[in-house]
């Protein structure tokens, strides 16, 4: 199964096109929207803060008071909050390509779903919860800046939820209540987005602390103690301590949809989706035939080849900490790959604005 994203196997291939479709729609609104409003400054940070948040995603947190469950750090919503919708629904874009392309983090077939449940919801939903409890940003106390991304990422995380549901429902592969499904996803993800709110409330207030001016405060300090290069050097070593040590401490149980519909047991079914359509079972075959680092580990076969099934495991696979030295390498190509392809993203908008009729 795959690790955090939707699975192909939720989908039907119909109903999959539509939501590549719809997702692809709004990426280019996005893009150009960001190109309309894009700032130099916001460049260099777009590239750092979407390394930042793909090796955030890498960690798994077990859930308080779910034992045998985990949850990990979406980012959309604090993507949104420094970065404005729009580019944080690029971004995001761009890590879930990443993850689907690389790692075979979620399936091809479910890209377009996975952007809107993780990207497009959060970042609208809850940019937009932000700025309602937020009120003037420029002056905000900080209570109330901790209090509107709280709520944000706990509505808007679990909205995201909330379509997963939705969409196996429409896609018609449930054997199981889409009712009762839909009461799971989302009580489990009303905790992972209290504990995602934890995380953006860390970023946030260490940004109030030493760069308020990243959060559009306006205060007698805005500058900040520290400098604007400063706060990208000290995201992006974080960044690479995540996905290099961090993720060797990270829960290895199954995540909230992972367990939502595997391990979850509904009653009427032991199995919550039916056996998947021969196309599903093609594009697994070929993500898992060309995925450079499948589950972020070593393959065991050469690139376009099956790979071998290990029947059994290593105690040194199962052990945690998982001191793994091929998940580390996954996680910082993954790092330094998302702030490529994001930098380079954000510089192409900037560089055509520029050049645009009027702007010279």
């Amino acid at each position: 199964m795959l690790a955090m994203h939707m699975a192909n196997e939720l989908l039907s291939v119909p109903f999959a096109g539509v939501t590549l479709l719809a997702a692809t729609l709004v990426v280019v609104w996005a893009a150009w929207r960001t190109k309309k409003t894009i700032q130099s400054e916001k460049v260099p940070l777009m590239g750092v803060i979407g390394a930042f948040v793909f090796a955030g995603q890498m960690i798994n947190f077990t859930l308080p008071g779910m034992p045998g469950t985990s949850g990990h750090l979406g980012g959309g919503v604090l993507l949104a909050i420094l970065l404005g919708p729009s580019a944080a629904i690029l971004v995001m874009s761009a890590i879930l390509v990443v993850q689907c392309l690389l790692f075979q983090d979620g399936g091809l077939l479910a890209l377009g779903c996975n952007i809107i449940n993780m990207g497009v919801v959060p970042c609208l939903v809850g940019w937009g919860l932000y700025r309602l409890t937020l009120g003037r940003a420029e002056t905000a106390k900080p209570w109330r800046q901790y209090a509107a991304a709280w709520v944000a990422c706990i509505v808007g995380v679990t909205a995201g939820a909330a379509l997963v549901p939705v969409q196996a429902a429409i896609s018609g592969v449930l054997k199981i209540s889409p009712v009762h499904f839909l009461g799971v996803m989302v009580g489990v993800h009303l905790i992972i987005g209290f504990v995602e709110g934890l995380i953006t409330f860390a970023v946030i207030a260490y940004l109030r602390q030493v760069r308020p001016a990243a959060l559009g405060l306006k205060t007698a300090d805005a500058a900040g103690r520290l400098s604007r290069r400063a706060v990208l050097v000290t995201f992006l070593a974080t960044a690479v301590l995540l996905a290099g040590v961090v993720s060797w401490f990270a829960s290895s149980h199954p995540d909230g949809l992972e367990w939502s519909y595997l391990e979850h047991h509904y009653g009427e079914s032991d199995e919550a989706v039916v056996a998947p359509s021969e196309t599903v079972t093609r594009v697994d075959a070929l993500q898992t035939r060309w995925s450079l680092l499948p589950d972020y580990t070593k393959r065991t076969a050469a690139l376009g080849e099956e790979p071998v099934e290990e029947e059994t495991a290593d105690e040194a696979e199962t052990a945690w900490p998982s001191m793994s030295g091929w998940g580390s390498l996954a996680g910082l190509i993954g790092t330094a790959v998302t702030l490529l392809v994001v930098y380079l993203i954000a510089l192409a908008l900037r560089r055509r604005d520029r050049t645009a009729p009027g702007q010279a």
